[in-house]
């Protein structure tokens, strides 16, 4: 678990001036718990730079070197509080880079000995670390290139395929790329580490461990800042769970939008027809009904209208179509027998 602040200004500006001193000292106090590195990125016209440190960043010159320097007008800090079973090295530090974009992730996706499913073969050979969040930013570039660029599509998609084959607390992140900032908000409040963060000190403080998953946003003629809660933010504007704050880079415009229902894609002929038979979506044929057997999959159960030709009622005499070619999205580029739901969009 981690804390997040992402930026975008008319011009090159510093942490101190863009937050003021006071607030700068309240967001980098969140080091005090989130001890286990510190990350910047920023954008030099279309390429990134990034530091990081496995260091606290309240004790960390460098930190505070480059929090008061006008280092671009579009970036973002993160500070880490490592997840239990993943190591504190500088791989696994945030942010990470892929091409143009960068992401710095604040939750945890389990069961950690099933994080090298998450991937396909070629997309899991691309890891610098060993963390669920550099899967998970990949995971994303990867549905980005399915859906030719569409972004908000492909959080949609990277979502709905992490919650439905993981347990995950929390998907917030902040993501840049050379146009835009995207806060992504999406966490589980009934899965805040509330025993963790006890332990760590905020005991007496159960509004803190209920609002920890929490994100905010203060929007100005000049600058666009998104944060996650743990200091004083009293002016800010809550970013709802199931949403995502885009920020245009070149006209700071700002807008909130949902995070889209994945509708199941057009996949390869059914499987098996007949009369409730399971069928992968999308060519289920004229005169069928179908729906899906469970929310967010793209296995069907499929009624057929009866029609001169079909079977007498009670019979179950639907024909075995042809079996679907290897589905390129499945890691491997297998496809996977109509008995066991699909994830997603894979």
């Amino acid at each position: 678990m981690c804390r997040l602040l992402g930026y975008c200004s008319r011009s090159p500006v510093s942490l101190a001036r863009l937050m003021g001193d006071q607030e700068l000292r309240d967001f980098t106090a969140l080091s005090a718990l989130h001890s286990d590195g510190w990350g910047m990125a920023w954008y030099d016209e279309r390429e990134p730079d990034i530091r990081k440190s496995l260091g606290r960043a309240d004790r960390e010159p460098e930190y505070d070197e480059l929090a008061h320097q006008p280092l671009g007008d579009l970036g973002l800090v993160h500070l880490r509080w490592a997840t239990p079973g993943l190591a504190v090295a500088d791989r696994n530090t945030h942010p990470f880079r892929y091409g143009a974009y960068v992401l710095a992730h604040n939750g945890a996706i389990h069961p950690q000995e099933r994080l090298g499913e998450m991937l396909p073969p070629g997309w899991e050979r691309q890891l610098a670390g060993t963390t669920d969040s550099e899967r998970y930013f990949l995971h994303l570039m990867w549905r980005l290139a399915e859906r030719d660029g569409d972004m908000i599509a492909a959080i949609a998609d990277t979502a709905a395929d992490i919650e439905q084959r993981y347990a995950p607390n929390s998907l917030n992140a902040i993501l840049l790329s050379p146009e835009k900032l995207y806060a992504i908000s999406w966490y589980d409040p009934a899965k805040v580490p509330a025993e963790q963060l006890r332990l760590r000190g905020y005991g007496d403080r159960p509004d803190e461990i209920t609002a920890y998953f929490q994100l905010a946003y203060r929007a100005t003629e000049e600058t666009v800042v998104v944060a996650s809660s743990g200091w004083p933010m009293p002016s800010w504007t809550p970013l709802p769970p199931g949403h995502v704050l885009v920020t245009d880079r070149a006209t700071l415009r700002t807008s909130v939008l949902a995070i889209p229902p994945v509708a199941p894609p057009v996949a390869p002929l059914a499987v098996k027809r007949g009369c409730g038979s399971r069928v992968l979506a999308g060519r289920a044929g004229p005169g069928t009904s179908c729906r899906p057997i469970h929310p967010g999959t793209v296995t069907f159960r499929c009624d057929h209208a009866r029609s001169p030709r079909s079977p007498r009622r009670g019979s179950c005499g639907g024909s075995k179509g042809p079996r679907p070619a290897a589905w390129p999205g499945w890691p491997g580029g297998s496809a996977r027998s109509s008995s066991r739901s699909s994830p997603l969009a894979w």
